[in-house]
């Protein structure tokens, strides 16, 4: 099982389109895969047709800083269309959490104790991935202390560009403070477009992470967007004009080459 953080301080820039794909992809390649909802926005879990619910993540982790045991079979819910479980978010828990969590000890690692306390049920996963929130907080470096890698989307415009050294340094010091084991997957780029501002930044990002860019690049297309009302990953298409879910299946095999090394 690997738990891959995908994560940017920046919104917008195209996170939980790449967790749900990502997700969606990886399924159709055979593994078993959760996606875990630690936004307290809820997009992940709005897109699958989950609003508010009850079971959520907060609740899980709440339970495991009171040393309280819950069923985790009852928090995921499986997607039959997308094939993938989800473990969902809500509002109100995760903003109560958001601003309790920072009086616990050893605040980095409820959710990484989350998932050693619950290990048989989530070992049966072959990817876990974690879909973040904007931000670079303390929730944020729960996320990457309980991860083995982090995915860091960017959109090809310069302001998004200039969030990735920030995160970067965050990893860094979660690696050299809290998780020795954590590395960066890759940087993929996000809606690309032939502009002048989307030209310029593709070829900052290849200029100054050449080392961590994934090759696949996905461009900018309504597909993606118009995916959500039909509650269905746009990789799930294999219309030839579908460019987002052939370039998504192509970052699924990048994934599953870098994990495998």
């Amino acid at each position: 099982m690997k738990i891959i953080a995908v994560a940017n301080q920046k919104g917008g820039v195209g996170k939980t389109t790449t967790v749900i794909n990502l997700g969606a992809a990886l399924a159709l390649k055979g593994s078993k895969v959760l996606l875990v909802d630690f936004d307290p926005q809820e997009s992940l879990s709005n897109f699958f047709g989950i609003y508010g619910a009850d079971n959520n993540i907060g609740t899980v982790l709440y339970s495991t800083i009171n040393k309280q045991e819950i069923n985790m079979s009852e928090f995921v819910v499986h997607n039959e269309l997308n094939n993938v479980d989800i473990l969902p978010s809500e509002l109100n828990t995760m903003n109560r959490l958001e601003k309790e969590i920072i009086g616990v000890r050893s605040k980095e690692t409820v959710l990484k104790r989350m998932f050693n306390r619950y290990a048989d049920f989530f070992n049966e996963y072959d990817y876990i991935i974690v879909d973040c929130l904007a931000s670079l907080n303390t929730m944020l470096d729960n996320a990457l202390t309980a991860s083995d890698y982090v995915l860091i989307p960017c959109q090809c415009a310069p302001l998004s560009f200039a969030a990735v050294p920030n995160l970067i340094l965050q990893i860094d010091e979660v690696k050299e403070e809290l998780n020795p084991s954590l590395s960066v997957l890759g940087i993929v780029t996000t809606f690309y477009d032939r502009s002048k501002n989307g030209n310029m930044t593709k070829e900052m990002l290849f200029d100054n992470y050449s080392d961590l860019m994934f090759r696949t690049i996905i461009t900018r297309s309504a597909a993606a967007s118009d995916s959500a009302l039909k509650e269905k990953a746009c990789v799930l298409s294999n219309a030839k004009d579908n460019k987002v879910s052939a370039a998504y299946k192509q970052l699924a095999d990048e994934v599953i080459s870098r994990v495998n090394g």
